[in-house]
């Protein structure tokens, strides 16, 4: 069960399909789908980064904070009449070396991942406010915003740009050497330093990603807003952890997957649109997410230490 859990967010993402189909007749509309996808598409990218850090056994609560201060310094450089593509480029860079010093605090000064990611997520958050100067910025160019809300044939920008970034994250994942290394890192620490993985390099490239993604999910949700604040992704701080975690992901590391990530991307997006549609209060939507959260957590936890009792079990003895 613990190897095919994305089967069940799967089998899940299903059922709610059929029952919200029930439920209410507007859900199972053309409209509300692409609805859904423009909704997860975001939150996918910003996801996507996140898995593989988790894959390590470790977290990232910055990821967010990221995503805002690279919106902000995107809109201020097209602001100032700077090329679509240099802006995206620099701010770009922000995410790299927000992720770089994650896992420098991580790795090199062995902080709790915990404290570390939430100290920068800090320190991120006040930059934006810093860059922003308390102001938001509107009218971006029309080139740059057809990212967050142009179509291709019907189909969303936004979702292509996600499915390419999953298809590449899944092939660095699962047929690389460096994906591999994420996995063993996660699932036995001490066993991949003994075997000579460079934990460390390891590391400090799944943070780096992490800070990539992060920044490309800021951009384009500056794009899809048509404006920059410093306080634009506050919601997805906590739908972030959540999409990984009900994707199969496991908290303890070197268990889950991408392609987990996304099943459990568009049933949390799906949970969020059925509340919208049936006009539940965002108040409301924030507590059903923490109790799936925690609900997940501790499933993680019951099934790890029943694979620590059976693994006892199968010891030969001394």
């Amino acid at each position: 069960m613990r190897k095919k859990r994305h089967l069940y967010t799967l089998a899940a993402l299903i059922i709610l399909v059929i029952i919200s189909s029930a439920i209410n007749q507007d859900f199972f509309s053309v409209s509300n789908f692409v609805t859904i996808l423009r909704q997860s598409g975001i939150l996918l990218i910003l996801s996507l980064g996140l898995t593989g850090v988790v894959l390590t056994g470790n977290i990232d609560l910055s990821v967010g904070s990221v995503a805002a201060l690279t919106g902000c310094v995107c809109g201020k450089l097209l602001v100032a009449q700077m090329s679509i593509g240099t802006s995206i480029m620099l701010s770009m860079g922000v995410g790299v070396f927000a992720g770089l010093c994650n896992g420098i605090l991580v790795g090199v000064l062995n902080l709790p991942s915990f404290v570390a990611t939430y100290g920068m997520n800090m320190v991120v958050s006040g930059l934006a406010v810093i860059v922003m100067n308390g102001g938001v910025i509107y009218g971006l160019p029309e080139g740059f915003t057809n990212l967050g809300i142009g179509s291709i044939k019907g189909v969303p920008v936004l979702i292509i740009i996600a499915g390419v970034l999953f298809l590449v994250l899944r092939f660095l994942y699962q047929y690389t050497i460096f994906g591999r290394r994420i996995y063993m890192i996660g699932y036995n620490k001490q066993a991949a330093r003994y075997s000579g993985i460079p934990c460390l390099k390891t590391l400090l490239g799944a943070y780096i990603v992490c800070g990539l993604t992060g920044s490309l999910g800021g951009i384009l949700l500056t794009a899809r807003l048509n404006a920059a604040d410093a306080g634009m992704s506050e919601t997805y701080g906590l739908q972030i952890v959540a999409a990984v975690v009900l994707g199969g992901t496991s908290l303890l590391g070197g268990e889950g997957s991408v392609t987990g990530t996304v099943m459990g991307t568009f049933l949390l997006t799906m949970i969020v649109n059925i509340m919208n549609i049936n006009g539940i209060d965002s108040n409301w939507q924030n507590f059903a997410l923490g109790i799936i959260i925690l609900i997940l957590v501790w499933f993680d936890g019951l099934s790890f230490r029943n694979s620590l009792y059976l693994s006892r079990i199968r010891l030969p003895p001394l």
